[in-house]
């Protein structure tokens, strides 16, 4: 076999693997984007704000850095436990409500909004310097909150769509409220060590990443 016909061949596998992926997790995918369309809506809102609220934001993320720089670990993993947990017990919430959907749909939009806002903020105030903080203290936690989230706003429109299926009288396979609870405590926990990494990282390399 040529070394052509085997790099052929690997193409068509992984094309055929990424569609099925694709197929099967459509609607996290659609999820993630609507995530990353809120990012890309912050920044840019906030890119058309006014001096004024600039000015504002300016104080609010120099406030919220000089807070962190302050606190201690348990402090930090309490604060950044309670964002995440926030979107979680919401959407778990949620969930029970057949006509819910349209709110369990916009909280990666709005999760997205924050984390843009906040990165563009900290641009804006301390320029590059702000590339690192972002990079080590609120990337890789924020990421993993986001995929339980993400997985949350999947189980929660399952459910609602399964109770709102029942409302108009359709024949439908119920949603194992079991298996519902059992996928939210696995985000919860995933959450909370995502906020555990981030108390870690500013404990390990706060005095080496100083904005200002």
């Amino acid at each position: 076999m040529s070394k052509n016909t085997r790099k052929s061949g690997r193409g068509r596998y992984y094309a055929r693997y990424l569609s099925h992926y694709t197929k099967k997790n459509h609607m996290l995918i659609g999820l993630g984007f609507l995530f990353l369309a809120g990012v890309l809506a912050g920044v840019l809102l906030l890119g058309s704000a006014g001096e004024e609220t600039l000015a504002l934001l300016v104080r609010v993320v120099d406030g919220f850095v000089e807070k962190r720089r302050s606190q201690g670990f348990a402090q930090i993993f309490a604060s950044a436990s309670f964002s995440s947990l926030f979107f979680v017990g919401a959407l778990f919430i949620c969930g029970f409500c057949a006509i819910f959907q349209p709110v369990e749909i916009a909280m990666p939009l709005f999760k997205g909004l924050g984390f843009g806002f906040s990165v563009a903020s900290l641009y804006g105030s301390y320029g590059a310097q702000a590339a690192a903080y972002v990079g080590v203290f609120m990337f890789p936690g924020m990421l993993l909150s986001t995929i339980a989230i993400l997985f949350c706003v999947k189980e929660a429109l399952k459910l609602s769509a399964s109770f709102f299926s029942g409302m108009r009288g359709k024949e439908h396979e119920p949603y194992p409220l079991r298996l519902y609870i059992a996928r939210f405590f696995v985000a919860a926990v995933v959450c909370v060590l995502a906020a555990f990494l981030e108390a870690a990282l500013y404990s390990v390399f706060a005095n080496f990443i100083i904005l200002g």
